[in-house]
């Protein structure tokens, strides 16, 4: 009898210590806010990943850790994003097995997995356990380049500004992100604040995720294109991620850095708002979105994108029919060098993970004159791959970059 307790007590420490170790090896790999409960069927774990650029490359990295430490029983991990839970990815035991085995590749691993953005009952496995590894006030240096284009002059080709706009961000609390951002001028052929050395982004935003799929975003602060105010966001993801609908409401005043006033912040209050809905196509990696509402100067009018993802790289067009007038144009990101970045110590230098720009074929009259169509951004890397948490595109890219 003693000697069955013993051998039990022994299976069971081995047990633990092996599935307390995929929480270790996780932090080696630089992962963040890691979580960690286990029982005799399953291991549940959550990870945040700040230091591969884009959003399937250090998914595909966890969890080869994770089906390659733990001994038995399924895995079930859930990928956070500023300590916000995104997806919710579930390995049954029988793959697991399969794959240690040698029966099936990590390929196959990577078709047959679960995944989902429905992540409530994970979230409430993991309630009050410990943080591992945590991400809060860990601050980055962020240098964002800048290059944009205008061709609505009669007497010039283009204005052009090419800008460097490093960016201090840091997350003080679940969900919180401060952005301090200042824009130096490299060079330009315009005149006045383009000139000068300017604040770009300087916010406070807060991200919430409620149950059901609904997650939520409020934004306090200083925008692009010289505007300041505050804006709130509420979106709906169905469970694969192909379709996505919500809506975006601000108010915001001009925001202007001049030779009289210094920084001149008007008092006068602009409200817009906009409906927006996403498809997701996953045979052709497309992503196609529709948005009608009101602009910042009052105008009316609706946005259709329609976006290729190649990987990280995403190549989109787009067209506009605002107050009776068509306008078009194109887009792009592209990822720059370095494709890891370890945040060893509490303060990390490194560029921008992701180039984007936009084309648009303004044409003379009302759309500039009016101001037409104008809208602006809350943080310095919004584009079409950050922060890109889509199932299908996650899956797809992951099998495509697997080892056979």
């Amino acid at each position: 009898m003693k000697r069955t307790f013993t051998s039990l007590c022994m299976l069971m420490c081995v047990y633990i210590a092996a599935h307390t170790q995929v929480a270790e090896k996780l932090r080696e790999l630089g992962l963040e806010n890691i979580r960690l409960r286990e029982n005799e069927s399953v291991i549940t774990v959550a990870f945040e990943d700040n230091v591969h650029r884009g959003t399937y490359r250090g998914i595909g990295k966890a969890i080869e850790t994770g089906i390659n430490e733990i001994q038995r029983g399924s895995l079930e991990m859930m990928v956070l994003d500023n300590q916000i839970p995104q997806l919710c990815i579930t390995l049954p035991e029988e793959i697991i097995t399969a794959y240690k085995n040698g029966e099936i590749n990590l390929r196959d691993v990577y078709a047959q997995m679960q995944i989902t953005t429905s992540t409530d009952e994970i979230v409430q496995k993991l309630k009050d356990t410990e943080v591992i590894n945590t991400s809060r006030w860990k601050t980055d240096i962020v240098l964002y380049p800048e290059v944009k284009l205008e061709n609505f002059r009669l007497d010039r080709i283009y204005n052009y500004q090419v800008n460097l706009s490093p960016a201090i961000q840091t997350s003080p609390w679940q969900g919180a992100l401060f952005t301090a951002q200042v824009i130096f001028p490299i060079a330009t052929n315009m005149r006045g604040e383009p000139k000068r050395i300017r604040p770009g982004v300087i916010a406070l935003s807060q991200d919430v995720r409620f149950k059901k799929n609904f997650l939520g975003r409020i934004t306090m602060g200083n925008f692009t294109d010289n505007r300041i105010g505050a804006q709130a966001e509420l979106k709906y993801r169905s469970n694969n991620g192909r379709i996505e609908v919500g809506g975006v409401v601000g108010s915001t005043g001009y925001s202007e850095i001049n030779s009289e006033d210094g920084w001149y912040i008007g008092k006068k209050q602009r409200i817009n708002g906009m409906l927006k809905g996403t498809l997701y196509e996953p045979r052709f990696n497309l992503e196609m979105s529709l948005q009608a509402g009101r602009y910042i100067y009052g105008d009316y009018g609706v946005r259709g994108d329609c976006t290729r993802h190649f990987g990280e790289f995403a190549i989109g067009v787009y067209g506009m029919f605002v107050e009776g007038e068509l306008n078009g144009g194109f887009n792009f990101t592209i990822p720059l060098r370095g494709k890891t970045w370890k945040r060893n110590r509490m303060v990390r230098i490194k560029p921008a993970d992701y180039f984007a720009a936009e084309y648009s074929r303004e044409p003379y009259g009302k759309y500039i004159n009016e101001k037409m169509g104008r809208t602006y951004d809350t943080r310095p890397d919004e584009n079409q791959s950050s922060r890109f948490y889509q199932p299908d595109y996650i899956r797809y890219f992951l099998i495509k970059e697997a080892k056979e």
